[in-house]
């Protein structure tokens, strides 16, 4: 897809910049400041967005111009233990010496925005409300209803309507074959 309807891309822009993206932050030490602006992207004709792989990052629900729901990708980096308190030291969330709360840091220097299809058949899960080590599978229609705040199906975790998903992905073929919730603390 080499065009992006303008109303989706105007609303993946205002969602993003009003969830602060938890960018170069630990997600447990206050609120979250972006460091850019996000860019959404297409690919060329006939390339996909993304090459075939495992990815994680946040992630938008909206539709393209065809009416298709499409995620918007913005890769990041989940980074734990020694690695992540160093990060977090550097970027300036905690200072030297201290420690990180909930061990994990999630790295996004630069948010570019990723138009990514999903498979007719992607298996999408997100986190039970009522026990967070169970998951919940939904649709790409159920998944584009939670980001949007309309979901009325059973309880979930972590996910605000209108604010990125933070999710790890499976890309094969160009398309979203996996999409699940990732648990934060």
């Amino acid at each position: 897809m080499t065009v992006v309807h303008f109303r989706w891309r105007a609303r993946l822009m205002a969602s993003l910049a009003m969830a602060g993206l938890l960018v170069g932050c630990a997600t447990d030490a206050g609120e979250p400041t972006p460091t850019t602006q996000p860019t959404p992207t297409t690919e060329a004709p006939g390339e996909p967005a993304l090459a075939d792989g495992e990815y994680f990052g946040f992630v938008t629900v909206g539709r393209d111009e065809s009416g298709e729901i499409t995620l918007g990708v913005d890769l990041a980096e989940m980074l734990t233990g020694e690695e992540a308190r160093e990060a977090a030291v550097e970027a300036g969330d905690i200072e030297e010496g201290e420690d990180l709360p909930n061990d994990f840091f999630i790295a996004n220097p630069d948010i570019v925005m990723e138009l990514v299809d999903i498979a007719d058949d992607a298996e999408i899960t997100v986190i039970s409300g009522s026990d967070t080590s169970q998951s919940i599978t939904v649709d790409a229609v159920e998944l584009e209803s939670l980001y949007e705040g309309t979901y009325s199906g059973d309880a979930v975790y972590g996910i605000v309507a209108g604010q990125p998903i933070v999710m790890d992905l499976v890309i094969e073929g160009g398309v979203v074959t996996e999409a699940h919730a990732v648990y934060l603390p």
